[in-house]
């Protein structure tokens, strides 16, 4: 008997141990990765693997354990959902991506069933699970006050943006402080030393503080939902027992939060981390650009659902599919990688089914807490521990519905501890923890032997997944800087074959393609770009390399057919329409210029104006009526581009016309320069007669006509300007003011010489200071 109590002993021991692994892998470094979650991913791996095999030692003391977990229906709808998702292969856009998805959600599986079952053997998990959590959220805070106070003696500001603690960025920092700080409430709530009490609180203060710093809207969202559970929780003990007690308690999160707040606005505000006006700008209104994007988000992930009810695009494959939806928006080739929301993109990815299932496992979480607390016979302690680890999963649900926390395994393994704390308690509440019978026993040899068949890819998947992002560090350095740093003869081993596309959606097998293309090898090249073209049908930056190449070999058509191909599938790119523009005016393809015309203008970018009035002055006669009219849109849609003015000019007038009046007023320049201002005005007065549209010639034909003592042409000329031209630089009021003051009229010369000097014209302030001091 005392064997058996030992032996369990040490397998509470062992799986606290593994526990605490798990609840650390947040804290595993990017190891030379381009995104630290592949380290974290290869870590969550390990210790499953550590675990089945763990389990598969020990079966005889984990039998029912394992039984009961398996038989939760949370885990059985859970298990159908990964079923689910890994049918989505067969269907899926790029199904090496639904491999390396797959695999990562397997693990989370494995790891929330790892969990429960450890859980089942302790007699302490509450106070365990708690502590563990509560020392782990003081090194994240810790670690954002000292990057915090960094920022403040390098700078004096506090980079909210670059604030990240522990963590890749913001967001994931401020959801897991947030989804942790209902455990520490638990311990505050129910233990009786002060002392604890305390530190407990400051830690629920400076955790309050640094989200106050890192300025997380979604975060501040999750506090508020916190707090007001909190409350509610307390006012239901105080109505059911009528203790004062558990309404003071609310002062342990109050108070901290008030505080938090204080500092906050005293210390930090000014300081670039005003928390305040932060959560101010929480809205639903569309004038918020963050707001605007995911709504547009969301707006796409139904549209595409509403079309798509029973499969969706493949797990991982919407970042691939939401290019084509966001076509138009897009910059460069930075892609909406996730919809902000990982319910509806689940939608999305596996259709209605996958969407129902994964919703299912949180529902029936809720409803399990909600039986437990209503109809169970556990102590307060325990109903008060199961409420405030549903907030933990509220919270969980508010950044799954804002952010994308299914990718991130810092916040997964608090999730999926919360889920198996659940399933072991609602477990507990049936009363099934029973002697399981011979076919429950066959049912944990087949989870076992399953599970290990599930971690050997599993491990190999992660790993090829984490050199791959090891690789990508010099692949997408090299891309982003334009460069061709890496040897060619590095290439084939940089990365392994899965994934095949980048953490920015670029196809590998494409960027290598750059390699070739730049080493001459042209047929290496685009076999390369065929392959990524699979890859990532939607970027099209496949299609815009092969159309250089093309380009360089001399064949315009095949480099237009691409370009063409990489401009309307992305419009938004610059390098994609400035490439089809130029081919356009290469082979001189009026109608394919036509054709493009909406699409460039779609987002009103100033190059693709310039780029399209260009090319189309050199392929229409000038005075064409539909190109003067787009001129003149485009010169009133960017007032003040003296280059749309000369657009327009050679569009209207063309270019002999131009030189044509040009010559007429350097003619009238050496005329006004020798001190002949008759001739100099007639010389202006022909170049605007061929020229109407080049405001300097009627400034200098003024000018000429005032210098002669003609202050009346002068002003029609002058006003001309001012009326219809007015380059906005100040001179034509300065020239006018002068006339003014010819004519003895300073005082009406005085408003114009304000305005010349508020555009910036600085000889006006001589004539002000002479004139206008004391009505200025």
């Amino acid at each position: 008997m005392n064997k058996s109590l030992q032996k369990l002993n040490l397998l509470s021991i062992t799986s606290g141990l593994i526990l605490i692994c798990y609840l650390c892998i947040g804290f595993v470094p990017n190891l030379s990765a381009v995104d630290k979650i592949a380290p974290q991913w290869i870590s969550m791996t390990i210790l499953n693997g550590i675990s089945i095999l763990y389990l598969a030692y020990n079966i005889k003391y984990f039998s029912f354990s394992i039984s009961s977990t398996l038989r939760s229906p949370i885990s059985i709808v859970y298990i159908v959902f990964i079923l689910w998702a890994s049918l989505s292969y067969f269907y899926a856009i790029n199904p090496t991506e639904v491999i390396v998805n797959i695999t990562r959600q397997a693990n989370v599986l494995l790891m929330y069933l790892v969990m429960g079952i450890f859980l089942f053997i302790f007699e302490n998990k509450i106070k365990f699970i708690c502590w563990v959590i509560t020392i782990i959220l003081g090194i994240e805070v810790y670690a954002v006050i000292i990057e915090a106070q960094s920022m403040i003696n390098l700078t004096g500001t506090i980079s909210s943006g670059e604030l990240k603690g522990v963590t890749a960025n913001r967001n994931i920092t401020a959801f897991s402080i947030a989804i942790k700080i209902p455990f520490l409430l638990y311990l505050i709530q129910t233990i009786s030393k002060k002392l604890y009490k305390i530190m407990l609180t400051i830690l629920i203060f400076l955790a309050l503080l640094c989200l106050s710093m890192i300025q997380s809207r979604a975060s501040f969202v999750g506090i508020i939902f916190i707090f007001i559970g909190f409350v509610v929780m307390n006012l239901s003990l105080y109505i059911n027992d009528k203790r004062y007690l558990h309404l003071l308690r609310n002062l342990f999160f109050l108070v901290p939060m008030l505080l938090a707040i204080f500092i906050n606005q005293v210390y930090l505000s000014s300081r670039g981390a005003d928390a305040i006006s932060r959560a101010a700008t929480i809205s639903l209104s569309t004038n918020d650009g963050s707001v605007n994007q995911r709504l547009r988000y969301y707006e796409h992930v139904l549209t595409h659902l509403s079309s798509n009810p029973i499969f969706g695009v493949g797990l991982g494959n919407w970042k691939l599919k939401s290019i084509e939806y966001d076509a138009n928006d897009i910059l460069g080739y930075v892609v909406p990688y996730h919809a902000h929301s990982d319910f509806i993109q689940l939608g999305a990815e596996l259709g209605i089914i996958g969407f129902t299932l994964y919703l299912s496992i949180f529902l029936l979480a809720i409803y399990f807490s909600y039986n437990i607390i209503r109809n169970s016979k556990l102590s307060e302690k325990e109903k008060i521990f199961i409420f405030l680890i549903l907030l933990s999963l509220g919270v969980y649900s508010v950044d799954a519905n804002l952010n994308f926390p299914i990718a991130r395994p810092q916040v997964l393994v608090v999730w999926s501890c919360v889920l198996a704390l659940i399933t072991v308690y609602n477990q507990k509440h049936k009363e099934i923890l029973v002697k399981p019978k011979s076919s429950k026993v066959k049912l944990n040899k087949i989870f076992l032997i399953l599970g290990i068949l599930i971690i050997v890819p599993s491990a190999y998947v992660t790993n090829l997944v984490y050199k791959s992002l090891k690789g990508q560090m010099f692949l997408l350095q090299d891309f982003n800087s334009n460069q061709y740093n890496l040897p060619i003869n590095q290439l084939e081993n940089i990365v392994p074959s899965i994934p095949n596309i980048t953490v920015t959606t670029i196809p590998i097998k494409s960027i290598k393609a750059r390699y070739y293309f730049k080493a001459k090898k042209y047929r290496k090249a685009i076999e390369l770009i065929d392959e990524g073209i699979k890859a990532n049908p939607y970027l099209f930056y496949s299609e815009i390399l092969k159309s250089q190449i093309y380009q360089e070999l001399g064949k315009l058509d095949s480099a237009k057919y691409y370009a063409k191909k990489a401009f309307y599938g992305l419009p938004n790119n610059d390098l994609h329409s400035s490439t089809y523009l130029n081919l356009i005016s290469k082979t001189r393809d009026k109608q394919a210029l036509d054709e493009a015309f909406e699409t460039l203008i779609l987002n009103n970018k100033v190059n693709n104006w310039k780029n399209y009035l260009i090319i189309a002055s050199s392929l229409y006669l000038p005075g064409d009526d539909s190109l003067i009219e787009k001129a003149d849109i485009a010169r009133k849609t960017f007032q003040g581009d003296q280059e749309f003015e000369a657009l327009y000019r050679q569009i209207y007038l063309g270019e002999d016309k131009i030189i044509e009046a040009r010559n007429f007023s350097n003619k009238g320049l050496e005329y006004f320069n020798n001190l002949d201002y008759e001739n100099a005005a007639v010389e202006f007065e022909n170049a605007i007669k061929i020229n109407p549209l080049d405001y300097a010639y009627y400034e200098n034909a003024a000018t000429s006509f005032y210098m002669t003592g003609n202050l009346n042409k002068a002003l029609d000329y002058i006003d001309k300007v001012i009326n219809d031209l007015n380059p906005l630089n100040g001179k034509c009021e300065y020239i006018k003011a002068l006339i003014f003051i010819r004519m003895g009229d300073p005082i009406g010369a005085c408003h114009l010489l304000d305005i010349s000097t508020k555009s910036g014209f600085s000889q006006s302030d001589s004539l002000i200071e002479k004139y206008c001091s004391q009505g200025l």
